[in-house]
């Protein structure tokens, strides 16, 4: 059995645990992420479909230590050559701060020291270390005097799905699309409109969604495949049953608008990479200019939050009083959502939200708002 944590994005802990409630039993919600125990096809089935799950990790140990020697001392008495063989390369990545260690990265040498020690010891020969394309990571947690260590089964994270082939400056995390989606309660069959998509990330995930497309058959790697005891006949029969769970339903309508043609040429590329473009509308077109196809459905946006593209406070005000305006005028009967974190310009959007969820986006604090627009209710 193994022991896990899965990180995620700061406030989708419960959403991410509901998202997996078929694949892992009695987790337990913590700061970030969720921990639960899981034999080898469930470590496998989470990276498969966890939409919201950042980094699936194992704890190997955790100890108690004073100082950085006997940080070494007590990890060197763990059997590292039965999880790294000398052949492998492997990366440290040291997170948190405690008193008992001046130097992080001088705590970071002392761990490598008493890994690749103990392993020539055992086996006469030593790993390396690659940061760049590793192939065993392991997280070290640092808070007072206790240190954990875990290996990352992920790799990289899991919110790279795959279908990312350029960069937007103000992209939206994968993951917390998926989980932003998953709080509106979208019932995955009315239709679905973010009118403001920027590159994509939304609207893709909403299909990823309506159609039981488990992301993680997006991606080619994971970081378990380079593990001694990987089973490959094992995960080929995982993927392919969730292969079967596909459920491509042409009725599901998603759209996507944005003002800029580059962001609509990136959405384009992105679900064209992976095959799947004919599951979103994306359509250049200003939020100024939109009409609605149907009477109902969920409304997304996470328009900007003037923190990572130089809008003014008086260009932020006017696009903040036009969503609104646009929700008021031309979207009775739908379920709007806000995700920003500029919640002074929110004000402008000149609605009372019905519920206000707590997130993080990054190091930003954030707020997803929510909308019911009935008639007459905001005149």
């Amino acid at each position: 059995m193994y022991n896990c944590y899965l990180t995620c994005p700061r406030g989708l802990e419960q959403q991410a645990q509901i998202d997996l409630k078929s694949y892992i039993s009695n987790s337990s919600i913590g700061k970030g992420g969720i921990e639960f125990n899981t034999d080898q096809t469930g470590l496998y089935n989470v990276n498969l479909h966890s939409r919201i799950g950042m980094h699936l990790l194992v704890k190997i140990f955790e100890i108690n230590v004073k100082d950085t020697e006997e940080a070494y001392t007590q990890i060197y008495g763990f059997n590292w050559h039965e999880i790294i063989n000398p052949k492998q390369t492997f990366i440290i990545k040291l997170k948190g701060q405690s008193d008992n260690f001046n130097n992080n990265n001088y705590l970071t040498l002392k761990i490598k020291d008493a890994i690749v020690d103990q392993i020539k010891k055992k086996r006469f020969s030593r790993p390396s270390i690659d940061k760049k394309n590793p192939n065993i990571i392991l997280n070290v947690f640092i808070s007072n005097d206790r240190l954990t260590i875990y290996l990352d089964s992920s790799g990289l994270s899991l919110h790279k799905r795959g279908y990312r082939n350029k960069i937007h400056k103000a992209m939206l995390n994968e993951s917390l699309a998926a989980g932003l989606i998953m709080l509106s309660n979208w019932n995955q069959k009315d239709p679905f409109y973010d009118l403001m998509c920027g590159s994509g990330t939304i609207p893709i995930e909403a299909a990823l969604i309506a159609h039981k497309i488990a992301p993680g058959l997006l991606r080619e790697n994971f970081a378990f495949m380079q593990w001694d005891d990987f089973d490959e006949k094992l995960f080929i029969k995982l993927k392919k049953k969730a292969e079967k769970k596909i459920s491509i339903n042409p009725n599901i309508k998603i759209y996507g608008f944005d003002r800029v043609f580059t962001n609509i040429a990136i959405s384009l590329s992105s679900i064209k990479s992976v095959g799947y473009d004919r599951l979103v509308n994306f359509k250049k077109q200003d939020i100024s200019k939109f009409t609605p196809i149907n009477n109902y459905g969920v409304i997304i946006m996470n328009p900007p939050y003037g923190e990572r593209l130089d809008e003014s406070d008086a260009v932020l005000q006017q696009l903040y009083g036009l969503i609104g305006d646009t929700l008021k005028q031309k979207c009775v009967g739908f379920e709007g959502y806000i995700f920003t974190s500029n919640l002074e310009m929110a004000k402008f959007i000149g609605l009372k939200s019905k519920q206000r969820i707590v997130l993080k986006n990054g190091k930003l604090d954030c707020r997803l708002l929510h909308y019911p627009i009935k008639s007459g209710e905001f005149d």
